[in-house]
């Protein structure tokens, strides 16, 4: 049945996952590979929603987090709860 041209649905979507845990995953992984990112970031799941928590240092990562997750998600699926704590200058 495997990729069957008799089957209805599309084989090639077993591997799209859309689950909210996949989501989390992806934004998780989207946010640590920006360079010279100064978030401490969680992501936890709460019924249909991912709740983004914790804090970041400066304006661009504030917004960068948001659009991320908003990007990833759907903005009707993400509470925001993100602190912005400017960095102490030298």
């Amino acid at each position: 049945m495997f990729l069957s041209s008799l089957q209805t649905v599309n084989a090639f979507t077993f591997g799209m996952d859309e689950t909210l845990y996949a989501k989390r995953a992806a934004i998780q992984a989207e946010l640590s590979s920006l360079p010279d990112y100064s978030g401490r970031i969680s992501i936890a799941t709460e019924g249909d929603c991912l709740i983004v928590e914790g804090t970041v240092g400066n304006q661009i990562d504030y917004n960068r987090t948001i659009d991320i997750a908003s990007d990833i998600a759907g903005a009707g699926s993400v509470i925001f709860r993100i602190g912005y704590e400017a960095m102490p200058s030298a």
